[in-house]
């Protein structure tokens, strides 16, 4: 069903720009952006993509949900230096009308990795890194789009830092694992087989520290297929069910995979933050 959706979404994008070129919107802005101004050997930096959204657009997260596709960076690097894990704030989520759920960005994301320099770097020389970022945005229509930009780093005896405000700010918005602090839920897992590699999960999440709208982003391999995701609050506003489907694929088991994903919830200011888990369904 996915892989149909997203096929309609790409003959949609490839026959509005068929057929109205010059009409064709553009609603991503992508700026290559940087903590430093120059590094010195054995340092390492920040690099990422500034991502600008149109009013009424969204792009998707590194999980889209049941329909999209994934927004991706790839940084080509020099010889010696090292890239880390892309950096994704907590993202948004978005309903659809047949019930099913959308994880992605509106206004704006920054998304972006540490690079370390080799210790070894000569001075006074720049190095080129290949930034290769991927999305999809959507509004009535979806649209693809790419970009290939290239960032100068300066080599230098010191490193001077920039746009430390910019990095603050979306470091905030990053979720944090249970091992940075204290895990704020309780929760519980049972899994129900219901036939044709399809298990119904239900994941009970006690809240311990009063916060409001938990919700379960979900963040699975390609073997694993999530759908018919839901959410019912007790009451008294304690507990949290959240109940989905999940099928594998490609004769993979159940019990041999873990299911990475996010608790998502506000505070009573309605800042929103969220917690890492894992479900290990060999522990199910």
């Amino acid at each position: 069903m996915r892989s149909l959706l997203v096929l309609i979404m790409f003959f949609l994008a490839g026959f509005v720009t068929t057929s109205f070129a010059q009409e064709v919107p553009t609603p991503v802005k992508v700026t290559l952006v940087s903590n430093i101004d120059t590094v010195k050997p054995g340092d390492s930096f920040k690099l990422g993509a500034l991502m600008d959204i149109d009013p009424g657009w969204h792009i998707y997260w590194k999980y889209p949900g049941e329909t999209g596709l994934p927004t991706k960076l790839k940084f080509t690097v020099p010889d010696g230096y090292q890239v880390a894990e892309v950096m994704w704030p907590v993202p948004s989520v978005y309903n659809k009308d047949n019930g099913g759920k959308d994880f992605g960005y509106d206004n704006s994301v920054l998304l972006w990795t540490d690079i370390e320099v080799p210790s070894n770097a000569q001075l006074d020389k720049s190095a080129k890194i290949e930034t290769q970022i991927s999305w999809i945005s959507c509004k009535e229509i979806c649209i693809p789009g790419k970009e290939k930009l290239v960032y100068d780093v300066t080599v230098s005896e010191q490193t001077k830092l920039t746009r430390k405000a910019l990095f603050s700010k979306w470091h905030n918005y990053l979720p944090e694992s249970i091992g940075d602090r204290e895990n704020p839920f309780n929760f519980s897992v049972v899994t129900t087989e219901l036939g044709d590699d399809i298990t119904k999960v239900v994941l009970e999440v006690e809240n311990k520290t009063h916060n409001e709208e938990i919700e379960y982003y979900p963040n699975p391999e390609d073997s694993l297929i999530i759908q018919n995701l839901k959410y019912i609050k007790s009451k008294e506003g304690e507990v949290t069910e959240i109940s989905f489907d999940v099928q594998t694929q490609d004769g993979v088991l159940l019990s041999e995979t873990v299911l990475d994903g996010l608790i998502v919830y506000s505070d009573s200011q309605k800042k929103r933050s969220a917690v890492e888990i894992k479900i290990d369904f060999n522990d199910t």
